[in-house]
């Protein structure tokens, strides 16, 4: 039992050791539908999440997040819940500043349709962007191009896709 409860304090002091990092972020995005569907460009101002992040290396960071986001394109807003994953390359790393690109799947979860019918639940696809950090702050800009077909009718695609922003606070 003292081994377990000495491996697990050690365990403890490496992770508080670490430069983790847990950041709010709110944002917009230009929700933009690709494929069949016939759906106008829109901005959508209501995106909210937190984000993990951990060092792999000095200039190599990885992040998973959680996030409430709404997509889709203009009169039709679909709101999901989104989880990603992200490899950050950091090119400019010191104590205060970081600037980087980053890339990764996501994957999310229709919870409000918005009165569309044959919408399939499940959205995916890869994310890419560049994040700029100074102290607590940071602003991330990036584009999420949708793999995944929501429409449920035979012989249609479209695919959610969108250029993002979100502004960060860090803990």
């Amino acid at each position: 039992m003292k081994k377990l409860f000495m491996m697990m304090c050690l365990c403890a002091m490496a992770v508080c050791a670490n430069a983790q990092k847990v950041t709010v972020w709110y944002g917009a995005n230009m929700a933009k539908v690709s494929g069949d569907a016939d759906i106008d460009s829109e901005f959508k101002f209501l995106n909210l999440g937190v984000t993990y992040t951990a060092p792999i290396a000095n200039q190599f960071d990885w992040s998973v997040g959680a996030a409430y986001v709404t997509k889709g394109g203009k009169e039709w807003d679909p709101s999901l819940i989104q989880l990603d994953v992200n490899a950050h390359y950091n090119f400019l790393a010191d104590d205060d500043v970081k600037v980087g690109v980053l890339a990764g799947p996501y994957i999310g979860y229709t919870i409000n349709d918005d009165d569309m019918e044959d919408m399939k639940k499940l959205d995916y696809g890869i994310g890419v962007g560049v994040q700029g950090m100074y102290k607590q702050f940071s602003l991330k800009v990036g584009y999420e191009f949708g793999l995944a077909n929501f429409v449920d009718v035979s012989g249609a695609s479209a695919k959610m896709n969108g250029l993002y922003f979100r502004l960060g606070y860090s803990f």
